[in-house]
């Protein structure tokens, strides 16, 4: 920087060391991050059960008219018993994080498909499973507050 003025900041600096010290730390232990992720996408995923919509925000499919023949006009999409519902749940690991149910059905409601006896029956797509733009967001927020910490304590 010939001709001007600069100021250098080393790692050796005061408080610079330990400040990377516990940064690269937290960085190496994710599975707390990856815990507060997965807990936040379930509820993100139960809100849209709630809301009858999927990640992309669209409203799920109507029900057919038969369901509606069989379980009235204010019968709720994929909650029948609400076995779907209370299934999902999150694994967290060091290096990702998955939500998901361990029914085997939930994959027909999530991407739709022949179903029953001669497949027969068509399922339509009822997309449950999904990263939206406010979980992205939410990630993000997540990751910056969890490395924020470490340059902080």
């Amino acid at each position: 920087m010939s001709g001007g003025v600069s100021v250098t900041v080393r790692v050796e600096d005061e408080g610079f060391r330990e400040a990377l010290t516990r940064l690269i730390q937290r960085s190496m232990t994710l599975q707390p991050v990856f815990e507060e992720i997965g807990s936040a996408l379930q509820a993100s995923t139960e809100d849209r059960f709630e809301a009858e919509t999927g990640p992309d925000g669209q409203a799920w499919a109507a029900h057919s008219p038969v369901t509606l023949l069989r379980r009235g006009a204010s019968a709720k999409k994929l909650r029948d018993r609400n076995h779907l519902y209370q299934s999902l749940s999150y694994a967290a690991g060091r290096l990702q994080v998955a939500v998901g149910t361990n029914r085997t059905y939930a994959r027909i409601h999530q991407l739709g498909g022949q179903a029953g006896r001669g497949r027969k029956v068509a399922i339509p797509a009822r997309p449950y499973l999904g990263v939206s733009a406010d979980d992205r967001r939410m990630i993000g927020e997540i990751l910056t507050d969890h490395l924020a910490e470490g340059v902080r304590q």
